[in-house]
């Protein structure tokens, strides 16, 4: 969405008898192709700049980001409302934070939001001592210094800036009107406190930018974000929760344009349990886990199949990312080839575990055998890229060329029978048989040669990802290339995917992605390529890629938006 700041404060209030409520503003346009724009800077004619980065972007607050901020408001103990509440969190190109920023409110998410503001302050308000430690004061009239003192301060937490004088205004008349209205101040106080929460300067990180200062000939023509926009940026990167006081008083001060100032603060919030939580989120995302709680397979076929399976795959691989970017040296490649990772008791039994009971996840050694190490072999990653019933080299393959490699796959051709032919009883064939037979057509020779080669290194595994040795009765072959490299099974395959020089890059992108919420596609290459080149010097440390991001100037710059005729 573009970041076309809301000069007008949020939008009218007004309910009959006296009752107000906010309607929320919803007027900004949405970009529709978040990858599209030419990287043209404005005053044709000129030659285009090596780093043109996207325009300053409007981010709608996520389902956790915004119940982090109502409990950074009124504290850890408030119970927010459920996510079928809320506006829902898509994705768009993989992730949410992508989607986000393309995203408006709808009529329907309007009345969510103030369903769920009224409900969170009723919790407050429920409770004098809980409503007078937020407000830091008891009102006696209703245009009095409390009531300002509370909305100047209570409106920079909630906005992540100072208010404008207007706005300021605005809140604490809003509240007058509704006191003097109800005879109640606390009603007017709860009103006002509702139309903050359901201001876009609340729901929307809203970036504009500055001009980048005159002495600063690198990034001329070029917006700078504002230490508060910063403040922000940071923040929710690594918290998925607004800034800190601490964080505001640095934005206050300047802080947050001096790169050095940003990675200080950046390198403390990496170290807090909110930053691994919302790492979590972006690994979930990068790796498309979070299917795995609607994971569908046949119990006909898989008896051992359970509601709670999926989730235990997939927090098995967050506890594997945790283990390797957090507790371990931080090499992202060892997600690939370590022998180390986390079961309970139902995942033990997809890999043949003895002796661990129960729903707890304890870290367990993978057996030598060469039968699995590494991510490409959990049965998270396996059955998710799987059918209902049976294996898929193909869509294996496919995350692998996409997700881990960053390559494009085109889809088949309109019209094209993508229907693998069904074993003959009379003739048994395995799968591998069968893809090899449909890759004779000259339409699906070239995209499956892509997929398939190396998904069939993975059909020593089933459906729920559990070992086999044979498919159909017949042995398993799982001798193969990547790109005439030769590999045979998962455990050699994670080795050379771990050695490919794409697979960092990818992260790198990926990662640079998620935290700017657009594709690279703006002119922005230069920035991407300084971010993959920080990621292998620092030998691929995950925490080092975060830091690196946030100092990088795709995360600190942006265009300044073309306007249309």
């Amino acid at each position: 969405m573009d970041a076309k700041r809301f000069d007008a404060p949020p939008s009218a209030w007004g309910r009959a008898a006296g009752v107000v409520a906010l309607a929320i503003a919803t007027a900004a346009g949405c970009v529709g192709d978040i990858g599209g724009g030419d990287g043209r800077m404005g005053g044709g004619g000129s030659k285009k700049p090596a780093f043109v980065p996207a325009a300053p972007t409007i981010h709608r607050l996520s389902q956790v980001q915004l119940t982090n901020s109502w409990r950074a408001l009124f504290g850890a103990s408030l119970v927010p409302p459920p996510a079928s509440a809320l506006p829902s969190d898509d994705q768009l190109y993989g992730f949410t934070s992508i989607s986000a920023a393309t995203r408006t409110i709808s009529p329907l998410d309007a009345e969510q939001y103030e369903t769920a503001t009224y409900g969170v302050l009723e919790q407050v308000w429920a409770e004098p001592a809980w409503r007078e430690s937020v407000v830091g004061c008891a009102p006696t009239v209703s245009d009095g210094p409390c009531v300002a003192n509370y909305f100047a301060s209570f409106g920079r937490r909630a906005f992540r800036r100072p208010l404008e004088v207007e706005e300021l205004a605005r809140f604490v008349a809003l509240s007058a009107e509704v006191a003097t209205s109800t005879g109640e101040l606390w009603e007017g106080l709860r009103f006002g406190t509702a139309a903050v929460l359901q201001s876009p300067h609340f729901l929307f990180r809203i970036e504009s930018g500055e001009s980048a200062p005159g002495d600063d000939a690198a990034h001329a023509g070029l917006l700078r974000f504002t230490s508060y926009e910063m403040a922000s940026r940071l923040s929710f990167l690594l918290t998925d929760a607004p800034p800190s006081d601490t964080l505001l008083d640095a934005a206050a001060s300047g802080e947050l344009v001096d790169p050095m100032r940003v990675r200080s603060y950046a390198e403390a919030l990496l170290h807090t349990p909110e930053a691994r939580d919302t790492l979590v989120r972006f690994f979930r995302d990068f790796m498309s886990i979070g299917r795995l709680d609607q994971l569908d397979k046949s119990v006909d076929l898989f008896p051992q199949f359970t509601a709670t399976l999926g989730p235990s795959m997939r927090t098995e691989l967050e506890k594997l990312f945790l283990d390797t970017a957090f507790e371990k040296v931080g090499d992202f490649r060892q997600l690939f080839t370590t022998n180390r990772t986390f079961v309970n008791e139902e995942l033990a039994n997809i890999y043949g575990i003895a002796g661990v009971v129960g729903p707890d996840f304890v870290p367990v050694t993978l057996p030598d055998d060469g039968r699995r190490a590494g991510l490409l072999t959990t049965p998270g990653f396996l059955a998710l890229n799987a059918h209902k019933t049976a294996t898929s080299p193909t869509h294996r393959g496919r995350f692998v060329r996409i997700s881990l490699l960053c390559e494009d796959v085109a889809p088949p051709p309109p019209g094209v029978d993508t229907t693998i032919p069904e074993p003959d009883p009379d003739k048994p064939t395995t799968l591998r048989e069968r893809l090899e037979a449909h890759r004779e057509s000259d339409q699906c020779r070239s995209c499956h040669m892509l997929m398939d080669p190396i998904g069939f290194g993975l059909e020593h595994f089933d459906a729920l990802g559990q070992w086999r040795e044979t498919d159909n009765g017949l042995p398993v072959d799982v001798a193969s290339d990547l790109d005439g490299e030769p590999f045979e099974g998962g455990v050699e395959l994670g080795q050379l995917v771990a050695e490919l020089p794409s697979l960092g890059a990818c992260v790198a992108r990926r990662f640079y992605q998620h935290a700017t919420a657009h594709l690279d596609k703006f002119g922005d290459q230069a920035a991407v390529d300084a971010l993959v080149a920080a990621f292998v010097a620092s030998d691929y440390d995950f925490k080092k890629l975060v830091i690196e991001l946030v100092v990088n100037d795709g995360f600190r710059y942006a265009s300044v938006p073309e306007v249309g005729p």
